[in-house]
């Protein structure tokens, strides 16, 4: 199983699934893991948990005002109407896995009492600051709940802090393989767009753009096709204030990956050389897909047309 596998297959799990069944490709969206209020758990793929799908969850309201509906042309971005926040909580970790089930391991870490999950983009050495922690990866499938402690992880390395990020969302694992960041997106509250893709993301720093076909992106085939930043304006202003929406099991719209919309793929390289993979649905959902979280902001119209067909072509 690929980190793309792992990503895409955070979504709901049925009593039944045991291994990887014989289901249709698209339909074996799995998500994993939880996280303690203290020591969070490892998202573990094909035994998914949704952290925002909980009674705590506050859910998004299914219909906000479209943030996009105009045309890209005319210089006006209308901010979407009042919305309720979707709020991320810790949550209790779940059982360990029935035997026999398949289960890998997506990579995490605990540190300072919260869950960091790898993301599969990786910063350049000049971007490390401080050294944290060190983690020895003593967890795997089977580890017990009371194994999720602080320090606790599934893979060893050294823990350092991001230049130019929050250390409460973003820090770095080192190891054999390069600087991997890991980002935490639980105990939070996301209103708008800007909440998650400039706050935490920094995206209005973008310097290059590219994008990918679903197609492609199955296959793990880089088709890259790159896009002036320039096309991407537009989208980019009308993203920060979307609305950001609940599409995870158990949420008021239910499982995004259910509905079987056509995707696309857009990447964001910033000035510090981190690229910000983007996932576009076709109903005008937006989701960082650096995490398996299932919040997604929402700006369906031409502004978002336009692009997914840029993306899909």
């Amino acid at each position: 199983m690929t980190n793309r596998d792992i990503f895409k297959a955070a979504g709901g799990i049925s009593d039944g699934l045991i291994d990887e069944a014989a289901a249709p490709r698209k339909s074996r969206r799995r998500a994993i893991a939880g996280i303690a209020a203290l020591a969070a758990c490892a998202a573990i793929a094909l035994i998914v948990w949704q952290p925002w799908a909980a009674s705590a969850a506050v859910p998004a309201e299914s219909t906000p005002a479209a943030s996009s509906d105009v045309t890209p042309g005319n210089g006006v971005f209308v901010p979407a109407e009042p919305f309720e926040p979707v709020y991320i909580p810790p949550e209790p970790m779940p059982e360990a896995p029935a035997a026999g089930m398949a289960a890998d391991m997506m990579g995490f870490f605990i540190h300072d009492g919260r869950m960091y999950t790898q993301t599969t983009q990786y910063a350049g050495a000049s971007l490390l600051g401080e050294r944290v922690a060190s983690v020895t990866g003593d967890i795997d499938e089977w580890s017990g709940a009371e194994e999720y402690v602080e320090g606790a992880s599934s893979v060893a390395g050294e823990v350092y802090t991001v230049r130019g990020y929050d250390e409460g969302f973003r820090l770095a694992l080192v190891t054999d393989a390069g600087a991997e960041l890991y980002d935490c997106l639980s105990g939070i509250s996301l209103s708008s767009g800007a909440d998650l893709f400039e706050s935490r993301l920094h995206i209005e720093k973008a310097v290059a753009a590219w994008c990918v076909s679903d197609a492609d992106w199955e296959l793990e085939y880089d088709s890259r096709r790159y896009i002036e930043l320039e096309a991407l304006e537009p989208f980019i202003a009308t993203l920060m204030t979307a609305p950001m929406q609940d599409w995870g099991r158990g949420s008021e719209n239910g499982d995004i990956y259910d509905y079987g919309y056509a995707e696309a793929h857009l990447y964001l390289e910033l000035a510090d050389g981190i690229v910000v993979p983007l996932r576009l649905f076709e109903n005008g959902c937006v989701k960082y897909d650096g995490s398996a979280a299932r919040v997604c902001a929402w700006m369906p119209g031409a502004i978002f047309d336009e692009v997914f067909e840029m993306c899909r072509a």
